[in-house]
């Protein structure tokens, strides 16, 4: 009886600490931002370091929490080998990343690590199975991201490939069709040998790639016409497959970059009205998307079966308030895949809406770094990129939080670096790795300049 309440006393203290990380996390890495633009190096310096201490003290924190919780010795065990792996894997990712991107953004790769670290923990919390699988897709993800520079400096002019970017991305697009199955009431998964991925989330990089190339030669409305048809079909497939939340993030990624090419409002509301054309004749079309639009007027309505996800989404956020249950001690489990589509829910439940709120500014943070990377490029293919993956991310997370909290309509995309997952992990990650690549080339170049 004794130690059930040391336990419960820790689990509730734990609350008030793990909003002090995530506050000092965010406040260090704003303040970061503010002093290199001063140009003060070692103020920066200092939140930078101050900023991993925290992602530290996160992890320790948490993987205490979850072995105080655990049932027997194998489960402590298990925790424990996990928590250590994790560790290991944290402090791996502050070294390698700062010796092989040289002059990269570190308060861009410590916002990464903690979003993965938080994902780690609550995985570990709701199905520990996903949890293992999950650190190991982290890994692979930064060992692929750690060739990135070798790549990119093997091939140098990647503006160069244009109709390779193109052509690859309707094949894995429309694979699919041919050797796909349906996942989550959509057929944009292919399963090779027990391995399933996403085509889509490879595409992404070809389509960003492929919009850098074609719209960096933007002189008239002629130059614009193949990536708009192009683009267009890419989006008919995803809506085909019933992947609605991967043609609204391809979509939005296409006008934000034909804004950016070509200083256009006309294109930029243009694009807009014709979106909203393109949804009403959707939403009379597909029956699929009838549902979701119901669901999100009002879920009340069917909550024992159409509207239970959100509705216990809701149920989750909104029950134990600002602070949380407590880490272990809500019910997220009773949200229908809570690990994938619904893990912001389950963040929001344990640790607090306030630490909610502190993982919205971590990704705005992520955001604001990507635009000012993008902003420092002289060379337009360059900048188009940057502005392409910052918009993947920037899009796919407003897309997710926004639905697990009835802002706008569910649209089955998950939360970078958080939410269980393979090709999303790994692609998420690898955005990261291309904006830390061109933030060290134009660093370096400046330095050789200078």
């Amino acid at each position: 009886m004794l130690k059930e309440s040391i336990v419960e006393i820790c689990i509730l203290i734990s609350r008030y600490v793990f909003l002090f990380i995530i506050f000092m996390f965010v406040w260090s890495g704003y303040k970061a931002v503010l002093f290199e633009r001063r140009k003060d190096i070692e103020a920066y310096t200092h939140k930078v370091f101050m900023q991993r201490g925290f992602i530290i003290l996160l992890h320790i924190l948490g993987f205490i929490i979850l072995m105080l919780n655990s049932k027997d010795m194998a489960e402590l065990q298990q925790i424990a080998k996990l928590g250590s792996v994790g560790l290991i894997f944290i402090v791996g990712c502050m070294i390698l990343t700062f010796l092989v991107y040289k002059k990269s953004d570190p308060v861009l790769w410590n916002s990464m690590i903690f979003l993965m670290d938080i994902g780690l923990i609550i995985l570990q919390r709701l199905e520990p199975e996903t949890a293992q699988s999950q650190i190991i897709r982290y890994i692979l993800g930064m060992i692929v991201m750690l060739f990135i520079p070798l790549i990119f400096k093997i091939i140098p002019r990647f503006e160069k490939f244009e109709i390779v970017y193109l052509v690859s991305g309707w094949v894995l697009l429309l694979s699919p069709f041919l050797f796909g199955k349906e996942q989550f009431g959509a057929r944009n998964w292919i399963n090779i040998g027990g391995f399933s991925f996403q085509p889509s989330e490879i595409v992404k990089f070809l389509f960003i790639f492929y919009l850098a190339c074609s719209l960096r030669k933007y002189h008239s409305i002629k130059d614009i016409v193949l990536p708009s048809v192009m683009s267009g079909g890419y989006i008919l497939v995803l809506v085909l497959q019933r992947d609605l939340g991967g043609a609204l993030i391809y979509f939005l990624t296409f006008l934000i970059l034909l804004y950016l090419s070509t200083s256009s409002y006309l294109f930029f509301f243009g694009g807009l009205g014709g979106a909203s054309v393109a949804s009403m004749i959707a939403y009379k079309l597909f029956s699929h998307v009838r549902v979701r639009v119901e669901v999100w007027l009002n879920p009340w309505k069917e909550i024992d079966t159409k509207g239970y996800q959100i509705t216990q989404s809701l149920f989750g956020i909104g029950t134990w308030g600002w602070m949380g249950s407590g880490l272990t001690r809500g019910y997220s489990k009773h949200i229908p895949v809570v690990t994938t589509d619904f893990i912001f829910s389950a963040i929001c439940e344990e640790f607090g809406n306030l630490f909610g709120i502190g993982i919205i500014l971590i990704f705005l943070l992520i955001v604001l770094r990507g635009i000012m990377i993008a902003l420092r490029c002289n060379r337009v293919f360059y900048s188009l990129l940057a502005a392409g993956a910052t918009n993947l991310i920037a899009i796919q997370t407003f897309l997710i939080i926004g639905g697990v909290i009835k802002f706008i309509p569910l649209t089955g995309v998950t939360l970078p670096f958080i939410s269980y997952g393979g090709s999303s992990v790994v692609a998420s990650i690898l955005i990261i790795g291309i904006l830390q690549w061109i933030q060290s080339f134009y660093e370096m170049k400046e330095e050789a300049e200078g």
